[in-house]
């Protein structure tokens, strides 16, 4: 397998927030923007932006396989592909096919299609995992290893969130990066047979580090299902990569051969609410307090700006909990280790005591424990049922007021 000395971090900026009536523009007007940075401590992987949120028109006459559509036995820059007049036009499409060139080719390369009234549409590759379609056919294995591309690409918010992608394709490689430390699922298919099949299974922590639009989280009208039922793990159908990447991926599901496993970490541009699992109540800052040492407590969720938070990794498998109401950092009062010590938001000052760990518990839930002691833990004092109850740090026990949900809003 292909080897980089490190990733690449991709940012997909089109408009991709489109349904079947149609595409609507992104927040970012100027259009697609590359960047090209260190990605990773590991030596391959490579880093992405997801954010495509259906696939339209693939099994129609505007579709991939169809007379006004884009032909697998055609190079992409044939004059029977994409860059001619028989090249692919439908809007409804456009964007998946931008998305199509961008898996497909590597960076540096540009294909046009023709749109309305004559015009030009470039169309710029990126991840390049089956760049031969440029000017050659795209046989069953490039039909595969496009289709999972794709389909690890689907964002049913329409919201763009950071990834981590592996697979077989040399563009690709396996590794992991601590900067996505959670196993989403995996991806395979192949979206230009005449029936698209569009496929996904669950990976070991898809409920974990849950992001907008992705699996684990609230997803409707997506373009693929699972083919070994619902919740079905990866693990228990799909064949691991070979060793020393087995942990990384799978290399075969359900008959196909090429899959792209993704990775996702806590995304930083996302508002979470906190919530208590005895109590379903959640994290809130006592009267929507804005300054220093107001103290943590829990309340039924309404909707405000003091329930919600900001997730952000500093190191890897630390994380810093900012209050988007106020700014301020969830804290540990005066550092204290001992049971009973208060939780107050305060400036964020880096300090031990404003670091945290998510030890996952099952079932999307997890302990909450501070820089200053690994067994330490988020609990509702005595186990209180009431609004106002405060949040105090306890020796984790395992109780139902020591866990805690985080579900992007």
């Amino acid at each position: 397998m292909f080897t980089t000395t490190r990733g690449l971090a991709f940012s997909f900026m089109m408009s991709v927030a489109f349904g079947a009536a149609g595409c609507a523009p992104a927040d970012d007007t100027d259009g697609f923007h590359e960047t090209e940075a260190p990605a990773a401590t590991t030596e391959n992987g490579l880093s992405s932006i997801n954010g495509l949120s259906s696939i339209n028109g693939l099994s129609s006459i505007n579709g991939l396989s169809s007379i006004n559509g884009l032909s697998s036995i055609n190079g992409l820059s044939s004059i029977n592909g994409l860059s001619s007049i028989n090249g692919y036009m439908s809007t409804d499409a456009k964007s998946t096919m931008s998305y199509i060139v961008r898996c497909a080719l590597p960076a540096g390369h540009t294909i046009t299609m023709k749109g309305p009234n004559n015009t030009s549409v470039p169309l710029s590759g990126q991840l390049g995992v089956a760049p031969s379609w440029e000017y050659g056919a795209c046989d069953v294995n490039c039909q595969q290893m496009v289709s999972a591309c794709v389909l690890a690409h689907v964002n049913t918010s329409g919201k763009h969130i950071g990834l981590w992608l592996d697979g077989d394709a040399a563009s690709l490689g396996w590794g992991q990066s601590s900067s996505y430390p959670y196993q989403e699922g995996s991806f395979f298919g192949n979206i230009f047979s005449a029936t698209p099949k569009a496929y996904f299974c669950n990976g070991k922590d898809f409920e974990l580090g849950v992001v907008p639009g992705r699996l684990g989280a609230t997803q409707s009208g997506t373009p693929y299902s699972n083919p070994f039922g619902s919740g079905a793990a990866c693990a228990s159908y799909c064949t691991a990569a070979d060793a020393p990447y087995n942990n990384d991926g799978y290399k075969s599901c359900n008959g196909f051969n090429h899959v792209v496993t993704v990775w996702r970490n806590f995304d930083p541009n996302t508002d979470y609410k906190i919530c208590n699992q005895k109590t379903a109540k959640c994290l809130d800052i006592q009267n929507s307090r804005t300054d220093d040492y107001a103290p943590l407590v829990q309340n039924t969720y309404s909707g405000k700006n003091s329930q919600k938070w900001k997730v952000l990794q500093v190191n890897p498998g630390q994380y810093r909990v900012m209050n988007v109401n106020s700014g301020r950092a969830l804290d540990v009062n005066g550092g204290w280790t001992g049971d009973g010590a208060q939780l107050i938001q305060y400036s964020y000052h880096s300090g031990a005591n404003q670091l945290w760990t998510f030890t996952a518990l099952g079932w999307g839930l997890y302990k909450f424990s501070p820089g200053t002691t690994a067994n330490g833990s988020l609990n509702v004092k005595g186990g209180s049922l009431v609004d106002g109850a405060p949040i105090e740090q306890w020796t984790y026990e395992g109780w139902n007021t020591e866990r805690w949900s985080l579900t992007p809003l």
